[in-house]
C-alpha cells in the first residue's frame, strides 16, 4: 500500500495545529497550577487563622496548643533560718535557694514539677527597700527575692522573674518559706527517710555515706539547706538532695493527708511565722488534699551551662532548646495536623 506524501503546506498546517494543541495544554496546566496554588494558599490562610485563634505556638519546630485547664504555683525556699520580717537594710531580704514550680493539669488529674536552678541567669527587676522600681538586669534568679522588702514585693518580684524565664506563663499562687522552717516541716512529716550519698562529715558526722536514715529535724536542716563543706559544695549537688528529700516528703505528707483531712491546715498554720504567701489557708488545704489524689507525673528538668560571673559567683545559663522543651511539656500539648484539619472543617461548617 502506497503512503500518501504530505505537501509542505499540509505539513505547516499540521505543525500549527500541533503547536496550538501543545500551547493549550501548557496553558491549561499552568492555569490548573495557579488555581490549585490559590486554593492551597486559601486553605493555609484559613489554617493559620484558625491556629492563631486557638493560640497554637511553634516550639522547637513543633506545633503546640496551650493547656486550658491548669493551675501553676511557685514554692520558694528562702536562705534565712530566721522568722519572716520586713527588710530594713539591703541584703536582709534573703535569696531564693529553692525554686519549685508545680503545674496541675486539672482536666487530666495530674501534676508535674520543675526545679529551677537558683543560679539561672534571667532578666530580674531591681527594687528598692520601699519596693520602688530601680531597673532591670540579667542576674541569678535567686536575687529576685533579695530585692524589695523581703515580704510580698520580693515574692512577686520572684514570680515575675520565673514567669519571664518561662516565656510569660501565668503563675496563680506562691509560697515563700524561710529555711528555718525545715525542722518544722520534717517534724510534722514524721521524719523523711533518705540514703546519704554525700560527705557531711564537716557539718554533721551523724550523716554517714551509705546509711539510710530517717532524718531528725536537725539532720533535715543540714541535708536540705547546707552547701558549704558538703561534697563538692555546688548548688547542683544540693538540688539533687533537695529533689530526693521532696520525693520522701511528698510520700509522707500524702500518707498524713489520707489519714487526717485537717493535716494541711495544721501544717499551714505551723509555718505561719516563716512563710509569706498569697494562698489562703482554705485554698492551701484544698490544694494539698487534691494533689494527694492526683497522679504525680514527675519532675521536669532544664539542662544548661554552669559558669562564673565577673564577681566569681556561680551562674547557670539554661539551654534554649531544653528550656523550650520544659515549657512545652508543662504548659502545652502537641498539636497535630490531622487534628487541626478536623477542627478546621468543623470550624468552617459552623462559620458557614
Amino acid at each position: 500500500m502506497a503512503h500518501r506524501i504530505h505537501s509542505r503546506q499540509e505539513k505547516l498546517k499540521l505543525y500549527k495545529k500541533l503547536t496550538i494543541t501543545i500551547a493549550a495544554v501548557i496553558i491549561f496546566c499552568l492555569a490548573a497550577v495557579i488555581v490549585f496554588r490559590a486554593i492551597d494558599r486559601q486553605k493555609l490562610r484559613k489554617q493559620e487563622a484558625y491556629e492563631a485563634e486557638q493560640g497554637v505556638v511553634r516550639i522547637n519546630g513543633k506545633k503546640y496548643l496551650p493547656k486550658k485547664n491548669i493551675e501553676t504555683y511557685l514554692f520558694m525556699g528562702i536562705d534565712s533560718l530566721d522568722k519572716v520580717k520586713k527588710a530594713e537594710d539591703y541584703g536582709e531580704s534573703g535569696q531564693s535557694d529553692v525554686l519549685l514550680l508545680m503545674v496541675r493539669d486539672i482536666s487530666e488529674g495530674t501534676f508535674k514539677t520543675l526545679a529551677i536552678n537558683r543560679n539561672t541567669l534571667t532578666n530580674v527587676k531591681s527594687l528598692d527597700l520601699d519596693n520602688s522600681y530601680l531597673g532591670d538586669s540579667v542576674v541569678q534568679i535567686a536575687l529576685a527575692h533579695a530585692s524589695g522588702d523581703g515580704l510580698e514585693a520580693s515574692c512577686e518580684n520572684t514570680v515575675d522573674a520565673v514567669s519571664e524565664l518561662l516565656g510569660g506563663q501565668k503563675i496563680d499562687g506562691y509560697a515563700a518559706v524561710n529555711m528555718g522552717a525545715i525542722s518544722i516541716i520534717n517534724h510534722m512529716a514524721g521524719g523523711v527517710t533518705v540514703t546519704i550519698e554525700d560527705d557531711f562529715s564537716k557539718v554533721d558526722p551523724s550523716l554517714k555515706i551509705g546509711d539510710t536514715v530517717q532524718l531528725s529535724d536537725e539532720q533535715a536542716v543540714h541535708y536540705v539547706h547546707d552547701r558549704w563543706d558538703v561534697a563538692d559544695e555546688t548548688n547542683e549537688n544540693r538540688m539533687k538532695r533537695q529533689s530526693v528529700y521532696m520525693e520522701g516528703l511528698k510520700k509522707n505528707i500524702k500518707e498524713k493527708c489520707q489519714t487526717d483531712s485537717t493535716y494541711p491546715l495544721d501544717l499551714y498554720n505551723a509555718l505561719g511565722d516563716y512563710m509569706v504567701t498569697n494562698i489562703s489557708a482554705n485554698k492551701f488545704s484544698k490544694l494539698a488534699l487534691l494533689v494527694v489524689k492526683e497522679k504525680d507525673e514527675g519532675e521536669v528538668s532544664i539542662s544548661g551551662t554552669e559558669g562564673l560571673d565577673e564577681l566569681d559567683f556561680a551562674t547557670f545559663e539554661a539551654d534554649e532548646e531544653s528550656l523550650n522543651a520544659a515549657i512545652a511539656e508543662l504548659f502545652y500539648k502537641e498539636y497535630t495536623e490531622s487534628v487541626s484539619y478536623t477542627h478546621l472543617r468543623a470550624h468552617e461548617t459552623l462559620m458557614n
